[in-house]
């Protein structure tokens, strides 16, 4: 956390159980609750700026008078002191506000509308368009000399910061603190007129050399007037983000077939699985959920297919409130080659789809590595005793629950590539100083390739944190090679490979593109139809190793 910015603590029986919010000038107690910032020692203990409270979270802010180090918060409701969380406190941590309040996901912001010399929040139906001034909210940009708790001056405070935007640097015309919200900063930008287009344009904010925010989206669109609809990577329709927009909800599906080949090596002992099976489900989704959604890297494919993105994992546990919920659509079957058809069974509890298509070996499956583009309700794992997933028509076959309706949607898959060099020497240690090249043979026009990768182990900006990073590089599957640059893998931690807390990986994944991905189309019980739900394939590959 920064000197002078918000936080937010999240628990149960923080305060009480209707939120409450502070009037500026904030006061340190908000209806008996304080948050105290103590050294590990105790030798000092100051007290938290309080902007609101509740029974499950708290936003408060960091006094600017609070010196850098180590410290403990601890959270008192009405007398009743909770144990302490060990944090960190910085004369620096700037980072953009997102819809989700999570890392990554696309920003809260606002553009000015020169037809009505007014802002607009930003939305997928209100997105900005090039040449239009944007503002984005932020926090973390460090302490200020005048009352924390009170409305502050709007004064930059940096000089040559710019967004990473299409390729592009892009000035900034202000970042500093927003006068009508005290710890919360902003950041104000012209979009260039040839900036790109979309409901997810992805960028950074870059204060210095070093100092890159994480990647976070906004909504970008051409056309007249001044409420503009930008376009979906995933086919969301304007319904659809009308509904979230507005408070309201939407139901998606994912159903995959997954052939996955993993190659272990760790602590001496050798093992190689492959998995193959079909799973999938529908998941209710309002719009900070989807933010969320749309920041993982399980959807790394539909905003960046021709490049690379970079991700890093938050430790912290997703509110229940954040996370989707998944809703019945009865019995699904699966049919296909070689006389495939049979039920998907469903998982009375979770109502999640999987079916393994061969029997597993003796020995058992293994854990799923995180960080592939994976496909919704993916098990643990398991070996195979022959290829189930071939070339060929498949088809998938929904009765109709207690939510979603009847639906039957058929994908066409491909012969997969073949990893040409999967067994060199740079992939038995990735070199982060060193670019690394994956080539392969076969793919069609109607098909990506994505390289990916994972490691786990100190943050090579900041040795005292320990973090999980993943890459993703998409290109067409007839370009044949991907080249992950130096520069981007020197963001990767360093990871020796030799234990699960150390461990790295590199995979090489064959799925469709837009034109070879089918779609599930099928009404709701309660009134509408599903958004953005797709049948897809994916044939795989991902080696453990360490990185240096």
């Amino acid at each position: 956390m920064a000197r002078g910015s918000v936080f937010a603590i999240t628990g149960t029986e923080l305060g009480p159980a209707d939120a409450v919010k502070a009037e500026v000038p904030y006061g340190q107690d908000l209806a008996g609750v304080i948050v105290y910032l103590a050294t590990p020692d105790n030798s000092s203990i100051l007290q938290a700026y309080v902007l609101s409270i509740s029974d499950k979270k708290i936003t408060a802010m960091v006094p600017s008078s609070t010196a850098a180090g180590d410290y403990n918060v601890v959270v008192s409701n009405n007398g009743e002191l909770s144990d302490g969380f060990a944090v960190k406190v910085a004369d620096r941590n700037f980072g953009l506000i997102t819809n989700s309040g999570m890392a990554g996901g696309s920003v809260v912001g606002r553009a000015w509308v020169p037809d009505t010399e007014s802002w607009q929040a930003l939305g997928s139906r209100k997105s900005a368009k090039p040449g239009w001034l944007v503002e984005f909210e932020a926090t973390g940009l460090g302490a200020i000399d005048t009352p924390d708790n009170e409305l502050p001056p709007e004064l930059n405070v940096l000089e040559g910061v710019v967004l990473l935007l299409g390729g592009k640097e892009v000035p900034v015309t202000y970042i500093g603190r927003n006068p009508e919200k005290p710890g919360f900063d902003k950041v104000r930008a012209v979009l260039p007129d040839d900036s790109p287009l979309g409901c997810l344009v992805q960028f950074q904010v870059k204060l210095e050399a070093d100092q890159v925010t994480t990647t976070t989206s906004l909504p970008v669109a051409t056309g007249s007037g001044t409420e503009l609809t930008c376009v979906h990577p995933l086919g969301l329709t304007p319904d659809g983000q009308d509904a979230l927009d507005n408070g309201g909800t939407v139901v998606t599906g994912g159903f995959g077939l997954l052939q996955q080949t993993i190659s272990v090596n760790m602590l001496g002992v050798s093992l190689n699985t492959k998995t193959e099976v079909v799973s999938g489900s529908f998941m209710r989704y309002n719009a900070a959920q989807w933010a969320l959604h749309m920041a993982s890297s399980d959807v790394g494919w539909a905003l960046n297919a021709n490049g690379c993105t970079l991700y890093t994992a938050d430790d912290a546990p997703i509110p229940d409130d954040l996370q989707a919920k998944i809703v019945d659509a009865g019995k699904v079957r699966i049919s296909g080659p070689n006389g495939l058809d049979k039920e998907i069974p469903q998982d009375p509890t979770t109502k999640s789809y999987n079916l393994i298509l061969t029997d597993p070996t003796s020995g058992g499956g293994i854990p799923s590595i995180p960080g592939l583009p994976s496909i919704p309700g993916l098990p643990g794992g398991g070996g195979a005793t022959k290829d189930a997933i071939g070339a060929g028509a498949y088809t998938l076959k929904g009765e109709g629950g207690t939510v979603v309706g009847a639906f039957s949607s058929t994908v066409n898959v491909q012969d997969p590539i073949t990893w040409s060099n999967k067994d060199d020497a740079q992939f038995t240690i990735v070199d982060r100083g060193a670019d690394l090249t994956f080539l392969w043979t076969g793919g069609t026009a109607n098909a990506y390739v994505s390289a990916t990768g994972l490691s786990r182990g100190p943050a090579p900006e900041d040795n005292s944190k320990i973090v999980v990073r993943t890459f993703i590089c998409m290109a067409p599957a007839t370009a044949g090679r991907i080249t992950v640059p130096s520069s981007l893998l020197k963001q990767m931690p360093a990871a020796s490979g030799t234990t699960p807390d150390a461990m790295g990986t590199v995979g090489l994944q064959h799925v469709p593109n837009e034109k070879g991905i089918a779609v599930i189309d099928a009404p709701l019980v309660d009134g509408g139809k599903l958004e953005s739900s797709f049948f897809v394939w994916s044939f795989g590959t991902t080696k453990t190793l360490g990185y240096k």
